[in-house]
C-alpha cells in the first residue's frame, strides 16, 4: 500500500504549499487537515483536502453528499484538488457562518483557541476515519497544539507517528510565556519526530523535553528553482543599483519602525536611493508619511501580498542592500531571497542568520534594538562597493550549494523515506 501522510497546517502559507509540492509525484497518499477555513495555496498540488461538512447546493446535493463522504473521486479539473467531508452534513452559508463562530476552549496551558469546525475533536474524527501512517503538523501554536490535543482526544493506544515541524518564532519567541513553554514541552515529548530551519531551535528543542533522535534539519521555504532564479537575476552589479528593500512587518515580531529609524540616521546616503517598504503593517504608514514630508525620500509602501513572488524577486534583483528588523525568526525567507538575487543582507541575529552569511563580510547579522548598530552597517553597505559585489558572488555560491530546489527535494524525500522505514510502511 502507498504511505499515507495526513499534514496539518495553514492551508494557505506558500511554505506549506511549496513543502508539498516537492512531494507530490512521490507516489504517496498525501491528505490535509487545515487548521482554518481557507483557500489553497494557488501552487497546492498532488493532495486530497478535507473540510467538516459539504456546502450546501440544493442540485444534486445527496450525490455529492455520498461521493464527497465515502468515495475518493477526483475533481475533473487537474488543477482542482479533491475535496472531501468529514461529517457527511450539508451546511448552508448563513448556518456555516454561525458554525465558524463557535471556538473550543484553550488547546492547552496557553489561550490559544481555534474554530472548533477545525478543531482537535474534528481533526481526531478525521485521523480515526482515515488511517494515516504518519502525521505531519506544519509550524507549532496552531497545528501542532491541535495535533496534541487531538491526541489526547483519541484515548486508546494507537496514535500515527507524528512529525512536528518548527516554523518561525514557534519556539525561540513562545518559549517565553511559562504557559506556552509548558505546552511547547508537552508537544516535543509527545512526536516520534521533528524537523526544523535552524541548529539554535534544535538546541532550544532538545532543551524543553524533546527527546525524539536525530532531528531534521531543513529550510521549510522549499528551495529555489536556480534555473528560473537566473533568469531574474540582474546583470548589474549590486553597487550600481539604487533600490533599498525594507521589511515592512511591524507586529509581536516584527521591528520594521526601527528598521525606518536606522535608515534616517543614512539619510544623506540614502537620497538618490528608491526606498521600498514590502509586507507593510499598517501601523508603520503614519511614520513612513512623516520620513517621506521631512526628508523628501522616495519611499514606496507595499502591503502584504500586494506583490506576487516573482514580482518581489525582481525588486531584489534591482536593490543594492536588504533589510529586516525582528525579534523572532527562524530562517528569514526574505534574506534568502535577497541572497539569491544579489542583494545584500542585513538581518538581525534573531533569525539564525549566522547559519547563513559571515557577518562583515557576506551580511551583517544585527542585534534588533541597536538602532545606532544597525544605521553603521547601512552606512557601511552604502559606501562599500566592493563588499556588496563580492558578498553577492559568495552569496550565490551558498544558494546554488544550499537552496536547489532539486536538493532540497531530494533532501525532503530521504526524511519520509527513513520514517517510512522506521515504521515499516
Amino acid at each position: 500500500m502507498k504511505p499515507r501522510i495526513l499534514f496539518v497546517g495553514i492551508i494557505d502559507s506558500p511554505h506549506t504549499a511549496r513543502w508539498i509540492e516537492l512531494i507530490a509525484d512521490q507516489g504517496w497518499d498525501l491528505h490535509f487537515f487545515p487548521v482554518y477555513p481557507a483557500a489553497p495555496h494557488p501552487i497546492m498540488r498532488g493532495i486530497t483536502i478535507h473540510r467538516p461538512w459539504i456546502p450546501f447546493q440544493s442540485k444534486g446535493i445527496f450525490r455529492r453528499l455520498v461521493s464527497s463522504y465515502f468515495s475518493k473521486s477526483k475533481n475533473k479539473d487537474k488543477n482542482t484538488l479533491p475535496i472531501r467531508s468529514i461529517y457527511p452534513i450539508p451546511v448552508t452559508p448563513k448556518y456555516e457562518h454561525k458554525l465558524l463562530g463557535i471556538r473550543t476552549k484553550p488547546l492547552g496551558e496557553s489561550n490559544i483557541t481555534t474554530q472548533a469546525a477545525y478543531g482537535p475533536r474534528v481533526l481526531a474524527r478525521l485521523i480515526k476515519k482515515l488511517k494515516p501512517d504518519l502525521i505531519h503538523s506544519m509550524e507549532f501554536q496552531h497545528a501542532g497544539y491541535t495535533v496534541l490535543k487531538a491526541k489526547e482526544e483519541i484515548h486508546r493506544k494507537y496514535f500515527p507517528k507524528w512529525l512536528a515541524t518548527n516554523w518561525g518564532s514557534d519556539i525561540y519567541y513562545f518559549k517565553n510565556f511559562p504557559d506556552h513553554e509548558k505546552q511547547i514541552t508537552r508537544l516535543l515529548q509527545a512526536i516520534d519526530y521533528y524537523s526544523c530551519e535552524c541548529h539554535r531551535d534544535i538546541k532550544l528543542a532538545q532543551g524543553l523535553g524533546l527527546v525524539t533522535k536525530d532531528p531534521f534539519l531543513l529550510t521549510n521555504t522549499g528551495g529555489f528553482d536556480l534555473e528560473k532564479i537566473s533568469t531574474l537575476r540582474n546583470e548589474i552589479k549590486p553597487s550600481s543599483r539604487n533600490i533599498i528593500m525594507i521589511k515592512g512587518y511591524q507586529h509581536f515580531a516584527g521591528r520594521a519602525l526601527t528598521a525606518l529609524e536606522a535608515l534616517i540616521g543614512c539619510i544623506e546616503h540614502v537620497k538618490n536611493y528608491h526606498i521600498i517598504v514590502y509586507s507593510a503593517s499598517v501601523e508603520i504608514f503614519a511614520r513612513i508619511e512623516e520620513i517621506k514630508s521631512l526628508y523628501q525620500l522616495n519611499i514606496t509602501t507595499y502591503t502584504p501580498l500586494q506583490l506576487s513572488h516573482d514580482e518581489m524577486l525582481v525588486l531584489f534583483s534591482k536593490a543594492r542592500i536588504y533589510l529586516g528588523v525582528s525579534i523572532s525568526d527562524a530562517i528569514s525567507t526574505s534574506m534568502l531571497e535577497a541572497m539569491a538575487m544579489g542583494t545584500f543582507p542585513i538581518q538581525t541575529n534573531t533569525a539564525c542568520c549566522d547559519e547563513w552569511i559571515e557577518d562583515g563580510k557576506t551580511g551583517f547579522s544585527i542585534p534588533p534594538d541597536n538602532v545606532s548598530h544597525i544605521t553603521n552597517c547601512l552606512n557601511k553597505a552604502l559606501l562599500d562597493d566592493a563588499l556588496v559585489d563580492t558578498a553577492a558572488l559568495l552569496n550565490w555560491t551558498t544558494v546554488s550549494e544550499r537552496l536547489d530546489k532539486n536538493i532540497i527535494r531530494e533532501k525532503e524525500v530521504a526524511i519520509y523515506h527513513k520514517i517510512f522505514e522506521e515504521i515499516g510502511t
